[in-house]
């Protein structure tokens, strides 16, 4: 995947956090940890994964969710389901 496209992604993924978590543009960065950074618990987790399948139009595996810890692996779980599609 091109680095734009990547870039695109990330963009997508922070645009559904921000208002998710009500957390500012500036706090989140690739290694910004969900829930020990930003106070996300497994709801907000939850949510933010169902939000993400909605705005990709691709399933999450319930068991994927937990592996979503920070927005580097949020980005990269997205892109994978992409690639798998």
């Amino acid at each position: 995947m091109t680095r734009e496209a990547v870039e695109s992604i990330e963009d997508a993924v922070k645009s559904i956090i921000i208002p998710e978590l009500r957390v500012d543009h500036s706090q989140l960065g690739p290694t910004t940890h969900l829930m020990k950074d930003l106070g996300a618990d497994s709801l907000d987790a939850l949510n933010i994964a169902l939000r993400l399948e909605e705005r990709f139009r691709i399933k999450i595996p319930d068991d994927a969710i937990p592996r979503f810890l920070t927005i580097g692996d949020i980005v990269h779980g997205v892109n994978e389901h992409l690639a798998a599609q």
